[in-house]
């Protein structure tokens, strides 16, 4: 079994998404994720904010006069017959439509600014929590969900902000502009109208509620579907090696489905705002009509002050209809925001104490002795994985682990890198507690080379630097030359600046696997750990590697992870695990003499090898 974090086993089932906390629906949950929103990514902006504020005002303001100019137009041009007033009213017309483009446009513009920005920090936000969080909750989410809650829900509260709450100023301050409009011609007619607003603001609570819980439903089945394509290209080998695409594509389709019902029930919920706010208005709008035609009647009402009226009223229904559909797309943000947030807020459990120094390794070869006491764990609630484990290496030195799989081989370098933290027993370097050092020294003074070479898809240079940030080039290429992998990386297209591919396809398994060991090599790291780099391949590859992982246990002190035995039989020392103990240790000789379990291993072993020629 391999100990890269990248490499962990990974269950086939799709994984629930990654938060415990459930979108609550009620207007106080609402309202505390609104207010996270602005105190955590807009606060920062309030300039661009306010200037966006600004030019709303500005917009409404010059929305707000038309009622005006219907007024003075009615009564100069068409019942006072004014020649003279022919060419001033387009003059105003114009003058206010460009106003309001000029303002609009800049609104707009500074609405989308602040919205990207804020998506570009939550994501920041995001993925900083992400990585920081401990191996085992990592594992227990399909990694697609994260990247369907990185890249959708962030997005989802980016609308939220530009088409939701930000709209939301634009749009009242329009109503408030085209009410004082009405009041002014007319407060009558105007308290008619306003009876429609209650019944809204309760019907878009009522279908923002609903939407709210659909739209979390369509998130995490977003997440299911990423899992399937995840799943599909991660493992394209094997789909077609073993003629999966009709049952992947299946799986696939199944998943749509579902998400498909879904984002249906978003679709008609977000459809039934506006024509829910229509049958409101148009009720009102029939009653304000025959209260309109009795004043008429009855001389309390002029024409100039009528169509005024009803130029406002029916410009006054735009910012309505649209203040109803801003509520499901807030609804949606919402949910979105609980799922980042989740996410944003899980602390790990491993971490610095609060006490914790820096781990001092003394120089090889007299440096980076390890030792494993009394050691106890368990993955969660299952049975012990290790159990009374104490092993001890000293300084420069080189031992195995071996064992049935499953026997508690990897639990070893998961505890000595602290990716889980040991229920009892203590772990030292140079009688150090790990648990009493830093994170960042403690794996700062490990290298680990794994079975199956994990590289980025970066540059061949940025790869290998991983192992020491701020390396230099020349460092970088001094490590491949140890690693036996300069010549073939000069061979390279692009030599050293050539990208490796996803996963680092482009190479050959050796090439990835001495690229590794460059990596190890410019770490420089007094412990190396390696869960057997050669067992994975082809004879002059393992030749090649080999004589590079020769060079790279150089006065080091090494904990090998040994699949073939012959490849540690000069081991100092040999620890023997099966069900989680150390049945056995010593030296080769010693071992193959008691006629235990890894003499049985042994031969079986020996069996296996393919004869020479």
């Amino acid at each position: 079994m391999t100990t890269n974090t990248h490499l962990q086993a990974r269950s086939g089932v799709a994984a629930p998404a990654p938060t415990a906390v459930s979108v609550r629906d009620t207007e106080a949950g609402n309202v505390h994720v609104i207010r996270r929103l602005f105190h955590d990514y807009v606060r920062d902006q309030w300039t661009t904010f306010g200037a966006a504020l600004v030019c709303m005002i500005v917009t409404s303001a010059a929305s707000g006069t038309f009622p005006f100019i219907v007024n003075y137009t009615v009564k100069h041009l068409f019942l006072e017959k004014q020649a003279g007033m022919l060419a001033i009213v387009p003059l105003l017309v114009i003058a206010l439509m460009t106003i309001r483009a000029i303002s609009w446009y800049g609104q707009q513009t500074l609405i989308d600014s602040v919205g990207e920005r804020v998506v570009t920090a939550a994501q920041r936000d995001l993925f900083g929590g992400l990585i920081q969080r401990d191996l085992a909750s990592l594992n227990a989410v399909h990694s697609s969900q994260f990247v369907s809650t990185m890249l959708y829900d962030a997005t989802l509260m980016r609308d939220a902000i530009t088409r939701g709450v930000a709209a939301f100023g634009l749009e009242t301050a329009q109503l408030v502009a085209f009410s004082a409009a009405m009041i002014y011609e007319d407060w009558q007619l105007t308290l008619i109208a306003l009876v429609v607003l209650p019944p809204v603001a309760w019907a878009m609570e009522r279908i923002g509620s609903s939407m709210r819980r659909a739209s979390t439903r369509s998130m995490e089945q977003t997440g299911d579907l990423a899992t399937s394509l995840s799943e599909a290209l991660d493992g394209r080998r094997i789909v077609k090696a073993y003629g999966l695409e009709s049952h992947f594509a299946a799986r696939a389709s199944k998943r749509l489905s579902t998400r498909l019902q879904s984002m249906l029930k978003v679709v008609r919920r977000r459809a039934a705002a506006v024509p829910t706010t229509d049958l409101f208005a148009g009720l009102v709008f029939a009653v304000t009509l025959y209260y309109a035609g009795f004043q008429s009647l009855h001389a309390k009402l002029e024409l100039n002050d009528f169509m005024a009226f009803l130029t406002a009223m029916l410009l006054a229904l735009q910012p309505v209809r649209n203040l109803s559909q801003l509520w499901p797309v807030v609804s949606s943000g919402v949910a979105a925001a609980n799922r980042v947030f989740a996410v944003i807020d899980a602390k790990p459990q491993i971490v610095d104490a609060s006490n914790a120094r820096e781990l001092t390794v003394r120089p090889a070869p007299q440096g980076g002795s390890v030792k494993f006491q009394n050691v106890h764990f368990s993955y969660r609630d299952h049975a012990p994985s290790i159990a009374d484990v104490s092993l001890e290496i000293a300084p420069g030195k080189k031992i195995a682990l071996v064992g049935p799989s499953g026997a508690g081989k990897s639990t070893i370098f998961n505890l000595l890198l602290r990716f889980y933290e040991i229920e009892s027993g203590t772990i030292s370097i140079d009688g150090q507690d790990i648990r009493a050092v830093t994170l960042h020294s403690l794996r700062r003074n490990i290298a680990l080379v794994t079975q199956e070479a994990m590289l980025f898809d970066e540059t061949v240079a940025e790869n290998i630097g991983l192992g020491s940030l701020g390396a230099s080039r020349t460092e970088i290429e001094t490590a491949a030359r140890n690693a036996a992998a300069d010549e073939f990386i000069r061979h390279l297209p692009q030599g050293y600046d050539t990208r490796v591919g996803e996963g680092g396809l482009k190479l050959s398994g050796g090439q990835r696997q001495r690229i590794a060991i460059a990596r190890a090599m410019l770490r420089n790291a007094p412990i190396l750990l390696l869960d057997e780099a050669t067992s994975a391949l082809d004879t002059e590859s393992e030749r090649q590697v080999q004589e590079a992982l020769t060079r790279l246990m150089k006065d080091r002190t090494t904990i090998v992870i040994a699949h073939r035995l012959t490849t540690v039989l000069d081991a100092s020392r040999i620890y023997v695990l099966d069900h989680g103990h150390v049945v056995e240790s010593g030296s080769h000789g010693e071992l193959i003499a008691c006629g235990g379990l890894y003499a049985r291993l042994y031969q079986h072993d020996f069996r296996d090898r393919p004869e020479q020629p």
